[in-house]
């Protein structure tokens, strides 16, 4: 696979409770080189038409590397990770958020980062 793109966008928006507010989100994309994405648009079975340029999904300030989702192709989810860039299958975070009210959610809310993400969990932030 060839090289991507990678940028920093400027400071992520603020949204959300001030007690989240240290959640932001990190400012990191990459822009996938076209092969890979003509080859995961053309993958059987495609969760989605997936965009060239994608946005880390971790939280500011996270350590390590940076990681967004590419595609899912049943039940594999392939993650791009950066800027050592990478695709590679890999599960999604299995922690489910923590819910309130009178009655447990129809499905628990999870944690929609890949599995072993360095920071909060989706659940946890304001994205």
């Amino acid at each position: 696979m060839s090289q991507p793109d990678s940028t920093s966008a400027g400071p992520a928006a603020l949204a959300g409770p001030p007690d989240l507010v240290e959640h932001r989100h990190c400012p990191a994309v990459v822009t996938l080189p076209q092969a890979d994405v003509d080859h995961f648009n053309r993958v059987p079975r495609a969760a989605f038409v997936m965009e060239p340029r994608l946005r880390c999904e971790l939280t500011a300030g996270h350590g390590g590397s940076h990681s967004a989702l590419v595609q899912g192709v049943g039940y594999d989810l392939h993650w791009a990770s950066w800027p050592e860039y990478a695709v590679e299958v890999a599960a999604r975070c299995p922690e489910e958020a923590p819910f309130e009210g009178p009655e447990p959610p129809r499905e628990a809310d999870i944690c929609l980062l890949r599995e072993g993400h360095p920071g909060p969990h989706y659940g946890d932030t304001w994205f």
